[in-house]
Order: C-alpha cells, then structure tokens, then sequence
C-alpha cells in the first residue's frame, strides 16, 4: 500500500489529490470537510487517528493511498509492506501554516513559542525518519514540497516511477494550485 506522511501541513493533502488525480485510488472517509486550508479537502480516513489502537481494517488500503501522520508510522503493523511518500516542507512554514489555522479557530494553541515548536517538530521528525530507515517493510520517498509546487515536473515523474508507473503525470501536475503556497519563505517562487 501507498502511505503518505508528514508534519500536518507539509503537503499530504496535496500529495494525496495528486496521487488520486493521476490515477490512484485513495482511501478517505470525508469526515473531515473541505475549508479555506484545504479547499479541495483532507483526504483523510477517521481510523488513522486509532491506529495505534486497531489496524483491523488497514486491508481496505493495499493497492490504495492512505494519508497516516508522521507520528503514527511505527503503528503500521510490521507484516505488510509499505510505499511512503513522506512530504518534506520547511519548518518555519509549517509553523506558520498551523498558527494561521489554529487562529482561524480561536484555538489557545495558537500562542505557543515558534522556537519551542520547531524544535520540538525537528527532533520528532528526526526520530521518526530514523525508525523508518530501520524498517525492511517501507520503502520511502521524500518530496520536497516548495520545489514540488515551483517546479513539478521532475519530481511528479519521480513519484510515478516509485510507484511503478503507470500513473498519468500531466494530471497529477495539474493537481497542484501554486496559488495555495500561502506561507512561503521569500526564496520559494512559484512556478510560471
């Protein structure tokens, strides 16, 4: 199965609407609608969240794409063999994506320390990366998602070819809305 990972706003929905706009079939529930943070959706499946809990029904995904949190990886049980495309955003971006969504909602969480949460977002995902390069069930891909978003091309092809082509590329490329690359640092320039 397909599993695409990440920090919360690195990517995933976006990876995920690409991968089913060139062809493959995703498994979300829609529980989690559509907003001005992700206007084409989440494309997530209520059930990751209990992961750690039941991964009774992981069977639904083989041969589908899956969205599961970076956090939740080493829940994936160890008998099956996974494709993870892991979306790779800076951290000062993520940072300042999840502070304009947590705001949105009025939530207190918006006031926590940028420093604090990056670092604490740094080691997190350095110990996650770790674990996974240690794992003989995952093969792993890492997309860099400003230049996935300024300059696709490359990096579209290099998504179908580990997922064993196949795929239709011109629509997975077309799937991305640069428009939506809101919290940028200034040397990432969209594509023209």
């Amino acid at each position: 199965m397909t599993i695409v990972s990440g920090i919360p706003r690195a990517g995933t929905s976006l990876m995920m609407r690409m991968l089913n706009a060139g062809g493959v079939q995703v498994l979300a529930d829609r529980s989690r609608p559509a907003d001005s943070h992700n206007p084409y959706g989440y494309f997530e499946d209520e059930r990751v969240r209990r992961l750690a809990h039941d991964s009774s029904w992981l069977g639904e995904a083989r041969g589908k794409a899956l969205k599961v949190i970076y956090r939740l990886l080493p829940h994936l049980p160890a008998g099956l063999e996974y494709r993870v495309i892991f979306m790779q955003r800076d951290l000062d971006e993520i940072y300042t994506s999840q502070q304009d969504m947590l705001e949105t909602r009025n939530d207190p969480a918006a006031s926590q320390q940028r420093d604090a949460i990056i670092c604490s977002l740094a080691l997190d995902l350095d110990r996650v990366q770790q674990w996974i390069a240690k794992q003989s069930n995952f093969r792993f891909l890492v997309i860099p998602y400003a230049q996935l978003v300024c300059r696709p091309e490359t990096l579209v092809a290099t998504i179908a070819g580990f997922l064993d082509g196949g795929l239709d590329v011109a629509a997975m490329a077309g799937a991305i809305d640069p428009a939506l690359y809101r919290h940028r640092r200034p040397e990432a320039t969209p594509r023209s």
